[in-house]
């Protein structure tokens, strides 16, 4: 019972109780992939999240050792730390595997000593080769598992492994059945990926009976695009966003973030979030 309560305070930090949504960001990338763009100075782009009000940021375990303080001092974003490592972004380029591979690299008892809301873990699904894909549900299984037990939240990650068996990893039907068996196994929010439509996911969005935020979706090319997508996502249903590059490779993360936590917590429109967040527009053709 009070592990079911230390969830509960605990989800109400990353998901607006009056609101029912959360904007958070992913800044995880570099246990991924190395330094990349927007990740040269992690202070400056964290300080950024703080004074947008991002509600919660999603570091690897150095970054939350190295970091955690600031986000004290600054008063947020609260801190959701990724358990798990994986190959499987490394699609075209020399360092690729055919198929992609995860593995624990902290622990729920990690994030709690480190004040952490939540953990997040990846679920692929589809892999090329079953004993992968099982590994995967065996860990996702025994996270879930430490994380009930201490009364912390469980993000699990839910989407298609990469050049393996689904056709295409963004059909509605696809993200449908892997985001239910993130629920099924245990999950208190599920972050997947865009399923191709509003409609797609307002449909998946019904059926579930958790939280859903989406990943980065589809490249928009501009930061009113992905201002127009974070409303669509909002629209269709789910509780918020967990973006990563869309955002902090922004040419201007700081007020596009201002621009996302608008459309997200106050409901307004693209066009008010942007003027609000003096977010440059498009110009017209």
């Amino acid at each position: 019972m009070l592990q079911k309560l230390g969830q509960k305070v605990r989800l109400s930090r990353i998901l607006n109780p009056k609101t029912q949504r959360g904007f958070c960001i992913a800044f995880d990338h570099s246990l991924q992939l190395g330094t990349c763009k927007g990740m040269e100075q992690p202070e400056q782009m964290l300080d950024n999240m703080a004074e947008a009000g991002v509600d919660a940021v999603i570091l690897p375990l150095g970054s939350a050792l190295h970091f955690g303080p600031r986000l004290v001092e600054n008063g947020g974003p609260d801190l959701i730390l990724r358990l798990d490592q994986t190959t499987m972004w490394r699609e075209g380029t020399p360092l690729a595997y055919k198929d992609g591979y995860t593995r624990l690299i902290a622990s729920v008892d990690d994030a709690v000593a480190l004040g952490a809301e939540a953990v997040i873990t990846y679920l692929f699904v589809g892999h090329n080769d079953p004993d992968v894909e099982t590994a995967a549900f065996r860990a996702n299984s025994d996270v879930n598992t430490a994380a009930r037990e201490r009364g912390i939240v469980h993000i699990i990650e839910t989407m298609g492994a990469r050049h393996a068996l689904a056709e295409d990893i963004n059909d509605g039907d696809f993200v449908g059945f892997h985001a239910r068996i993130g629920v099924e196994m245990g999950a208190d929010i599920i972050k997947t990926d865009w399923p191709g439509s509003a409609e797609a996911l307002k449909q998946i969005t019904a059926q579930l009976p958790v939280p859903i935020m989406l990943a980065g979706g589809p490249k928009t090319n501009s930061d009113y695009g992905t201002l127009s997508l974070v409303s669509d996502i909002v629209n269709a249903g789910a509780a918020g966003i967990l973006f990563g590059r869309s955002i902090f490779q922004s040419d201007d993360p700081l007020a596009l973030m201002k621009a996302c936590r608008a459309v997200i917590h106050d409901n307004v429109s693209v066009e008010e979030a942007a003027e609000l967040a003096k977010l440059r527009l498009p110009i017209a053709s």
